[in-house]
């Protein structure tokens, strides 16, 4: 009779642990069309004045800015689109007196981004065509008493065009992974009126999905509107013993104060080819324009990618994701450095060098999920290959291996850390510039409490 009721309750887990497994690999992350705009206005100034033994200091400051941005994400069986677009600037100034000097500062800072990125599926098979493309500008005006004034202007931008063809896809799994975690505390406070089949918990995770991905401006409505989709799937399934202040605590709970950072499932084989141009331009004028330094250097490139991509969630708590890929890279940098003194060229450099990268590149992560409110992650990354940097050959390597804790202690205290190391070996930076990373064996730690009073 014992052996018979343990391979009951065996039985019993296994199959438990087997629906979690399965459900997370299996749910689908499906909705018509999300869209977010957020805008963000920010000013303020300070002044503060002291009567020092010389005589009297003034010390003034105000500066502002804004950040706008727009959100869409669209996922069907055969499309899947994310788009985010934004734009932010900040703008200050800056006056200090005293009996002998005044400085005066100007500064300004303009920063637009948008990143596109569609895919197409047919079957197993899927189709990718995406762009990102980002800019910056800034400008700095400083004078000051018996000098002449400087500026100093510096711009970028890099546009990269991302395609690509492949086999599988990657499911977002967040809504379902609280979905699994409503259940369990609906189950622990007998709020349920029995244990949701793995129909119930896919069609909660579709509720959950429809919830969080319907659009409504007003966020106080947008909370009732949660809250009354999901209450009422179960309303309407029947599958709760009672309303009660036990039952909607925990749905505001787990909808709510979930720690959803984006959690995938599945699995893609991937060919991909990105060519990007990158362009940076500096102007240092001094001594109102007498003095000046002009550089401009852009960058060609091309990076053809393949690979296989995996994410794989064990259960609830457990999750392990890795990948793999083949990497040829290939950077044409173009580079002008002109120096003038009163108006004369005085100097210049230029620089043409070209870089060519075959590599290996890796990733592993474990996460483990403990909690709604807790993540501990271990992760490593590596690559290592052969490059041609301006004719001259060599071999590189570099790894990472890291390892995180964000731990729930209460709704005002959190216990954070991390502890890490980095080897590189002969790297070789292209993004912007062209330079050489000095080798390095980095360690790090850190680890402390955050405290809401």
């Amino acid at each position: 009779m014992k052996k018979n009721i343990f391979t009951f309750i065996t039985s019993l887990c296994t199959l438990s642990a087997f629906s979690q497994d399965s459900l997370l690999k299996t749910f689908k992350f499906r909705n018509s069309n999300f869209r977010a705009i957020s805008l963000n206005v920010g000013a303020g100034s300070q002044f503060d004045r002291q009567e020092l033994g010389s005589g009297t200091q003034k010390n003034s400051i105000a500066a502002g800015g804004f950040t706008v941005s727009y959100y869409m994400a669209k996922s069907t069986d055969k499309i899947l689109l994310l788009a985010n677009a934004g734009l932010g600037a900040n703008f200050s100034a800056s006056k200090s007196t005293d009996p002998i000097y005044i400085d005066k500062s100007r500064s300004y800072s303009v920063q637009p981004q948008v990143t596109i990125l569609n895919k197409w599926f047919k079957k197993e098979r899927f189709l990718e065509l995406g762009a990102t493309s980002l800019a910056s500008s800034a400008g700095t005006k400083l004078s000051t008493t018996n000098q002449l004034p400087s500026k100093n202007q510096q711009d970028f931008f890099s546009v990269t065009l991302n395609t690509g063809i492949g086999i599988g896809r990657l499911e977002n799994i967040t809504d379902m992974q609280n979905a699994l975690w409503l259940n369990k505390a609906l189950q622990k406070v007998n709020s349920l009126t029995h244990a949701l089949s793995s129909t119930e918990l896919n069609e909660l995770g579709r509720a959950i999905t429809t919830a969080n991905n319907t659009r409504i401006l007003d966020d106080r409505k947008r909370v009732q509107f949660i809250l009354a989709t999901v209450d009422n799937y179960f309303q309407r399934k029947g599958l709760i013993t009672k309303n009660d202040i036990t039952y909607f605590s925990n749905l505001n709970d787990i909808l709510f104060f979930a720690f959803n950072t984006p959690r995938l499932s599945g699995t893609e084989k991937f060919i991909r080819f990105s060519p990007t141009i990158t362009g940076y331009s500096s102007d240092l004028a001094q001594n109102n324009i007498t003095d000046r330094y002009k550089a401009k250097i852009y960058n060609k490139g091309a990076l053809l990618s393949i690979g296989i991509n995996k994410y794989a969630p064990y259960n609830l708590t457990h999750q392990n994701n890795y990948g793999v890929s083949i990497n040829l890279n290939y950077v044409s940098l173009n580079s002008t450095q002109k120096y003038f003194t009163s108006g004369n060229l005085t100097n210049q450099t230029l620089l043409t060098p070209d870089v060519r990268q075959a590599y290996l590149k890796l990733f592993y992560e474990h996460a483990i999920y403990p909690n709604t409110r807790t993540i501990i992650s271990f992760n490593l990354q590596s690559q290592g290959g052969y490059q041609d940097v301006n004719k001259q050959n060599s071999f590189f390597e570099s790894v990472a291996a890291f390892a995180s804790a964000n731990y729930f202690i209460s709704y005002r205290t959190r216990f954070t850390c991390g502890a890490g190391v980095y080897y590189s070996n002969n790297v070789t930076e292209t993004s912007q510039y062209l330079y050489a990373v000095p080798d390095s064996i980095q360690l790090y730690a850190n680890a402390g409490f955050t405290i809401n009073i």
